[in-house]
Order: C-alpha cells, then sequence, then structure tokens
C-alpha cells in the first residue's frame, strides 16, 4: 500500500495556503461517507492515564431510535477486524453537514451520545455542547496536496480576549483534531486530560498524521516506545534565544526538523539529510517554541526561545 500522507497537525496555519470559499474547486468533504474509515487517538485522562484508542466506520447501516447511522467500531489492534472489534453505536450526518454520535461511551474521554461536529457554522455562530457554548472563532479552507477542507477553530464562549485560547478545531472529512470522540469541556476545564488525532485513514490510505510525539507509525501506542529525549548533546541548536536565524546541528544525518508553537501546533517542517541546518526564524512572532529533530538515532526536542 502506497501511503499519501497529508501530514495535517492542528492549527498548521502559518504553513498551509488559506483559499477563497467561493474558488470553484472547492467542495465539501463529509465525515461520514463511503469506505472504511479509521481514526487513531491518544488520550491521556485526568489521572494522567494514558489510552491508546483505534475507531473504524464502516458502511454497514444500524437503526438508532429510528435514525440510520453508519456502525462505529472500537479496537486496539495494529489492524480492523469487524469480528473481533467492538462495535460501540454509529455516526451519522445530515443535509445541514452536522455529525452526530449514538453510542456507548468507551474508557479514556470520549463524548457520550450527541452532535459531534457542524460544519454548517459560520464565524461568530454558536456550538451548544451539553450545557456548555462554544464559538467559531475563525475558519479557514486549506489546501493540503491539491485537497482544499475547511478548518473550523472554537473558542469558549467566556473568552473575549483579542487572541483566544482555541479549545477545539475541526477539519472537514477529518472530525475533531483531538479526537474523533473527544469531549471538547474537558479543554476548558481545569483538569490536565488532553487528546490527539493521531492518524486518519479512509480507505487504507493515510490522509493524515500529525507528528507531534515523533511516532512515525499508526498502530504503536505512545506509551511503551523510548521516550522523545528533551535535552542530548548529539544535537546542537544555537543561538539561543535568537531573533532571525537559528542553526542546527547534529552528529548524526538528520532526516527532518520541525517546528511547534507553545499549543503544540507545528508550524513548519522541512527535510534535511545532512548533518547541519540553517532556520530561518524571522517570520515567527516573539515566545516559546519546541525545535523536534529525526535523525537515525532517534528524535529529540529542544527548547527555543524567540526574541
Amino acid at each position: 500500500m502506497k501511503a499519501h500522507v497529508y501530514k495535517l497537525v492542528l492549527g498548521l496555519l502559518l504553513t498551509l495556503t488559506a483559499f477563497n470559499l467561493n474558488a470553484q474547486d472547492y467542495e465539501y468533504i463529509p465525515l461520514v461517507k463511503p469506505g472504511i474509515q479509521i481514526w487513531t487517538d491518544d488520550y491521556t485522562d485526568c489521572e494522567s492515564n494514558y489510552h491508546f484508542r483505534r475507531f473504524a466506520l464502516t458502511d454497514e447501516d444500524t437503526i438508532i431510535e429510528n435514525e440510520t447511522y453508519k456502525k462505529l467500531y472500537f479496537f486496539t489492534d495494529a489492524s480492523f477486524n469487524p469480528l473481533t472489534a467492538e462495535c460501540i453505536g454509529g455516526l451519522r450526518e445530515n443535509a445541514q453537514k452536522q455529525v452526530f454520535y449514538k453510542g456507548g461511551h468507551v474508557e479514556g474521554g470520549n463524548v457520550s451520545s450527541s452532535l459531534i461536529c457542524d460544519f454548517s457554522l459560520s464565524v461568530g455562530d454558536t456550538f451548544y455542547h451539553y450545557d456548555f457554548k462554544f464559538i467559531v472563532h475563525s475558519i479557514d479552507t486549506l489546501e493540503f496536496s491539491g485537497v482544499k477542507r475547511r478548518v473550523f477553530s472554537l473558542k469558549s464562549d467566556f473568552d473575549d480576549l483579542p487572541n483566544p485560547r482555541i479549545v477545539c478545531v475541526w477539519t472537514e472529512g477529518i472530525g475533531n483534531n483531538d479526537g474523533l470522540l473527544f469531549n471538547i469541556i474537558i479543554n476548558i476545564s481545569t483538569c490536565e486530560a488532553g487528546g490527539k488525532n493521531r492518524c486518519y485513514e479512509h480507505n487504507g490510505e493515510l490522509l493524515y498524521h500529525n507528528y507531534l510525539y515523533g511516532i512515525e507509525d499508526c498502530i504503536t501506542p505512545r506509551y511503551g516506545l523510548n521516550e522523545i529525549k528533551l535535552e542530548d548533546n548529539s544535537i546542537t541548536l544555537y543561538p539561543n534565544p535568537a531573533n532571525k536565524e537559528v542553526y542546527i546541528s547534529s552528529e548524526n544525518i538528520i532526516n527532518y526538523i520541525e517546528v511547534f508553537n507553545s499549543l503544540g501546533q507545528k508550524v513548519y517542517q522541512t527535510n534535511v539529510k545532512q548533518k547541519e541546518k540553517t532556520l530561518d526564524i524571522n517570520y515567527l512572532s516573539k515566545g516559546v517554541y519546541i525545535i523536534g529533530v529525526s535523525n537515525n538515532k532517534g528524535y529529540i526536542r529542544k527548547k527555543l526561545i524567540k526574541n
């Protein structure tokens, strides 16, 4: 299987090209569509317990409370087998581009039966999740290797700051970037839980891969791997703090370099294939960033301060 990987990460607004919604080549991509769809999620609950979760949506119909849904399965195996996976309920999408989940609760922070995404909304519109109110802060149309999808960023109702904290991001055809059934209320609580949609596959093709943890595949739980090193003397990064450029060198060949902002959003990635690289960071805002460096010894992260 040849996977065409569109490396889609929460908030790639700085590295992808915004597109006019009126463009003739834009077409809405539904979340509930023909084929087999698989989501791979990482989730850490309020007690710091890690959960590895995979969901598969099939073409099988199921009737729940007089509505037709597509069957949704939960599994943790390397491959999806409907004979061994657990059918937990279903998803349906109506003509108004609203996506509903109906089914049971799976261990590890998933939403109960409810409306989970509403792609009919406009900027400033309200989204109610149970008794909590969220506002659509922005909608961007982004191009991923020729495929354009709208990305919705939501903030909490009580956040009136000019640059509010984004508590939820939906991507057309993929869903919540925190995980298919992630409960967005967690993101406005005092709980330190969090989720991440690591991979999304449609009919065997990998269309979404979040590299934030430096994990290359979609089937290995994040815990149990060698821990990502926060400090490693084999990687040199200077100056730090930096203003316009930062020089990165390695004792081993660097495969690629990634830059994440303080929210964990990947804002830059480049392939290197040599032992050193100079990055232009003049375009970055002041703040703290994480530089991720992949080489044949593993994945190393370094903190960078941009002045």
